[in-house]
């Protein structure tokens, strides 16, 4: 029952936040702009009839219309959302398994070689990437490939490979912090006494920690699934602008159309922003699900 009560707070949290995402997205934005001599003006002039028509629109169009409304090109924004996150998925999907397997092994090999003078090698690397900005990281390896690597099309779209250097880049900085919490969770296990009887049996060390070390810190790991999923969606949108990847996060900052001197410019598009920001909340939940589920049945320790 605890179970599901978490995974209905997650839902209703998340559906909680697509609403102020909505509100937001739908709040009036239209300029009155103007001359004054050579000079420019912009005034913003709130309507709460403007913004209830807004609001109402919008709903009409999904109950009624059954649609999004329709893009800046003259399509229809549900088939643009559903085209993009395609796009997308693949590159959400593989990052994310990358830096959680690549995470897992780097954690332990921190810890392992925390014991040793090669520790700068295992933590001071982890330490580095992070400290890093993470698209500093991402220009290093764009500059890297380009300049060492011309057989590979940096921006070519249409090789077979496409996906797979943005699932990398995408996967760099959420290894490095997976890496970090397997570390610190396997040390937090030192000590205990399942650990030292298991020694006084003769266990093999390596046994210890796979078998029970690292099963009895698979809890802590697990429950950082939703921080881990959320980092590889702030590096998708730098990596698909980066590379101009026709995905959801740079299709969202299109939408978005901001403007230095006015906000929003004059191809906001409300319904790409929701549609999309309604896509991602719902693998923001099952994300949660999937890991409130796997933290239960992998670790049960850690009920």
């Amino acid at each position: 029952m605890n179970l599901v009560l978490h995974m209905v707070k997650s839902l209703c949290l998340s559906l909680f936040a697509l609403i102020m995402i909505m509100l937001i997205v739908l709040f009036p934005r239209k300029l009155d702009i103007g001359m004054e001599g050579y000079k420019m003006t912009a005034k913003y002039q709130f309507s709460w009839s403007q913004y209830a028509e807004n609001i109402t629109g919008f709903i009409r169009g999904i109950f009624v219309d059954n649609t999004l409304g329709v893009t800046r090109y003259g399509e229809a924004v549900g088939s643009e959302v559903l085209t993009v996150m395609g796009n997308s998925l693949t590159i959400i999907v593989i990052g994310f398994l990358l830096s959680f397997i690549l995470g897992l092994l780097k954690g332990i090999a921190d810890y392992k070689l925390s014991k040793s003078k090669w520790n700068v090698i295992g933590n001071g690397t982890t330490w580095l990437f992070q400290s890093v900005p993470d698209f500093m990281v991402v220009l290093l390896i764009q500059w890297f490939v380009i300049r060492y690597m011309p057989f590979i099309h940096f921006f070519e779209q249409k090789e077979w490979y496409a996906f797979l250097i943005p699932s990398v880049l995408v996967s760099v900085y959420p290894a490095m912090y997976i890496a970090r919490i397997t570390s610190a969770a396997i040390a937090a296990q030192e000590g205990q006494m399942y650990i030292q009887v298991a020694k006084a049996k003769g266990v093999a060390q390596r046994m210890i920690l796979f078998k029970h070390v690292g099963r009895n810190s698979m809890g802590t790991i697990l429950s950082h699934l939703p921080s881990l999923f959320g980092y590889t969606l702030s590096n998708l949108l730098m990596v698909e602008y980066l590379m101009s990847y026709p995905g959801a996060a740079h299709r969202l900052f299109q939408a978005i159309d901001y403007d230095t001197s006015f906000g929003s410019g004059v191809n906001y598009e409300p319904g790409v922003i929701i549609g999309i920001a309604c896509c991602f909340t719902i693998m923001v939940v099952l994300v949660q699900w999937i890991a409130l589920l796997a933290k239960r049945s992998i670790a049960p320790t850690s009920r």
